[in-house]
């Protein structure tokens, strides 16, 4: 192996080693702020350093085919330890800053939300049932009037309606008693 190839595999192996640095405060900030349950942070550890694994064997098969050496190991630590020593705190410092402004954006895309959106559609539904209960009112209040002046108009009718109703079922239950006199006067002859 060359020396270049020896030289960018330290490179590539300091820069993973801030990069997990950078995972480490990333997971540590995000899980500290989940407030998540020990049985669910035990598991999202261990995929955490899995992963990390993973990405730092994919960089090492990328930069010089996967060959494992001490000088890799040296220098995903001495990256770690410049990460930790000279950029932890600001990163951390800039993580909560996009914590808090990925907070505001959605509280304000919420609010912008319910504001353009749902406030309006509410205020028409609301404004269209006062309308179609309006409109409904009218025309109950229409047709009530009509009823009543209908029943009016009908009234004398009504009353001659009733005397002819009456008359009429006089006469067919007359009729219908003749009958049943004739139907079972006959039976009990036999």
């Amino acid at each position: 192996m060359s020396i270049s190839v020896q030289f960018q595999t330290v490179m590539a192996m300091t820069a993973c080693g801030a990069l997990l640095g950078m995972g480490f405060d990333t997971y540590h900030v995000l899980t500290r702020r989940g407030r998540i349950p020990s049985w669910l942070a035990f598991i999202l550890d261990i995929l955490f350093w899995v992963g990390s694994m993973g990405l730092v064997f994919w960089i090492l098969i990328q930069v010089n085919d996967g060959i494992v050496r001490f000088p890799i190991f040296l220098g995903m630590l001495f990256g770690a330890w410049v990460y930790f020593v000279i950029g932890s705190k600001k990163y951390v410092q800039f993580l909560h800053a996009v914590i808090k402004f990925l907070r505001w954006l959605y509280r304000t895309i919420v609010r912008l939300i319910n504001i353009l959106i749902i406030r309006p559609v509410l205020f028409l539904y609301q404004l269209i049932v006062m309308l179609v209960t309006f409109l409904a009112g009218i025309v109950m209040t229409i047709l009530g009037f009509f009823w009543k002046m209908l029943r009016w108009i009908s009234s004398p009718f009504a009353r001659w309606g009733q005397h002819l109703g009456k008359r009429i079922y006089k006469s067919w239950a007359g009729i219908w008693g003749s009958w049943k006199k004739w139907l079972f006067s006959g039976k009990k002859q036999k």
